[in-house]
């Protein structure tokens, strides 16, 4: 039986007959079960196959045309659309020695969050969702229904280690992770980035040497050199990640105090750690009994298939120190986060009690209720597909306006973008006269551990909706790149 006789499957029984058809199409599509320039059936004969109305096969078929995946051609019928960023290369970065640095030409934040920098811009910069995606009105109301039955002691604290429900669904859900986690292996705090605070306090004291990945997370960066600490740059690469050669040979020759990695969806570049790579990293970690801070804020975001697996789901001793958040899934202003520390719980706990003693109570309580009740699966389930076809919607508006030789990412999750422009063009150059066109993009240099490389790279914020505004932002920013090069 052919691909296209096969029964198609539903993957959304909630939506509309024709969407969850075009969904299975365009699932074939993004699969290269069919690719570029095959001719799908006619509208006639799909109707028959799936035994629906023409009219149903038609809107389908419309839906994959506004999503530009496919195309109508004159007396031939519906064509699958050869799409420009599928031949676009990926990022290349030039190799460069690992270098100890402390970090001191890093500061991105009044570039990128103050009001003066975002009021007004097209975001194409920070790495946030358009709040009309996140089910802000869900959680509300949960967090409505929680404080009324609590009464006056929804104004408590909620001391550390944290809502014991909210502990209870992250243990439930962790086997999406791969992992086993029990409810007190968890500890809240206040979002992702208080939980790779905790987590480098807890492994380092000031002076020691961190290694980090380059690019990396520029608000890592900036936390490294606050702690007084060292980082030691690794070099990635846009599809395996972290260069292990590079980290076998660090380790070997020097003392490290821990290692950070965001191997899911990585920020910036985009990729997924192949699961070999993730357990050759622990190894050569767990070995030495240096600890490794996971940062795992966008590994529920998938764009198909399973969740994939932390590498916390290889680490039967307790080197890896887990950090999640639901910043980048559900609610950046509710501040909920979490860190599962393995060997060093009690450290974590005791740090986490003298600097910030509590959480916010109602938030907590409201995602876990939204856990509870089967919400968040149902809302990622659907905001992946949307992730999703807005970074292809993005991709291909840079491929029809940027200058040919660019290198762009291939995220299989999350919402952003890594974009290499030609060796000419100065990302911070490029920043200010964007800024001055009204669009916030986040340069390049920014993600450099020692804020000198990656010049000619931009990331892109594709947690927008493709609006003709967008659309435009992103033609005009193509013209002032080309500008730049003249």
């Amino acid at each position: 039986m052919s691909a296209m006789q096969r029964p198609f499957l539903t993957p959304e029984p909630e939506a509309p007959l024709y969407q969850r058809l075009a969904a299975t199409l365009e699932s074939m599509i993004q699969g290269h079960s069919l690719r570029p320039g095959d001719r799908i059936p006619s509208v006639r004969h799909f109707s028959a196959q799936q035994r629906v109305s023409i009219p149903t096969a038609l809107r389908a078929y419309e839906t994959l045309e506004t999503r530009g995946l496919i195309e109508a051609r004159p007396k031939s019928g519906f064509f699958v659309r050869s799409r420009q960023a599928d031949f676009v290369r990926i990022p290349t970065f030039a190799a460069r020695a690992p270098e100890v640095t402390d970090f001191a030409n890093l500061d991105p934040f009044d570039s990128l969050f103050s009001p003066a920098a975002t009021a007004g811009l097209v975001p194409l910069g920070v790495a946030l969702a358009d709040p009309s995606l996140l089910p802000g009105e869900k959680l509300a109301r949960e967090m409505g229904v929680i404080a009324r039955r609590l009464g006056p002691k929804s104004t408590n604290y909620d001391f550390a280690p944290g809502s014991e429900a909210l502990r209870g669904e992250l243990a439930r859900r962790s086997l999406d992770w791969g992992c086993a986690l029990q409810r007190d292996d968890f500890i809240i705090v206040n979002g992702g980035t208080e939980a790779l605070s905790l987590a480098l306090r807890a492994t380092c004291k000031p002076g020691d040497t961190v290694i980090v990945e380059s690019p990396t997370y520029f608000g890592l960066a900036q936390m490294i050199r606050e702690l007084g600490l060292n980082g030691l740059p690794i070099p990635v690469e846009s599809v395996n990640g972290m260069d292990l050669d590079a980290v076998e040979k660090a380790v070997s020759h020097q003392r490290i105090a821990a290692c950070v990695s965001i191997a899911n969806f990585h920020n910036p570049v985009g990729f997924l750690m192949p699961e070999d790579r993730k357990q050759q990293l622990l190894a050569l970690l767990a070995k030495r009994s240096i600890p490794l801070i996971e940062d795992d804020v966008y590994g529920d975001l998938q764009h198909n298939g399973a969740r994939p697996r932390c590498i916390k789901a290889f680490d039967p001793n307790g080197v890896v120190l887990l950090c999640g958040s639901f910043s980048k899934t559900l609610a950046p202003g509710y501040r909920v986060g979490y860190i599962a520390a393995g060997r060093w719980h009690s450290q974590v706990l005791r740090l986490k009690q003298i600097s910030t003693l509590s959480n916010a109570l109602l938030p907590s309580l409201a995602i876990a209720e939204y856990l509870r009740n089967g919400g968040y699966d149902r809302y990622l389930r659907s905001i992946r597909q949307t992730y999703r076809r807005q970074i292809g919607r993005v991709r291909e508006a840079i491929v029809d306006s940027f200058p040919p030789g660019i290198g762009l990412s291939r995220p299989l999750g999350s919402f952003l973008l890594w974009c290499e422009l030609p060796p000419q063009v100065d990302s911070m150059e490029l920043f200010q006269r964007a800024r001055r066109e009204g669009i916030s993009i986040a340069p390049g240099p920014l993600f450099s551990p020692d804020g000198g490389s990656f010049k000619n790279f931009i990331r892109i914020n594709c947690g927008f909706p493709m609006t003709a505004a967008t659309d435009r932002a992103v033609g005009l920013l193509g013209h002032l790149v080309k500008g730049l090069l003249k």
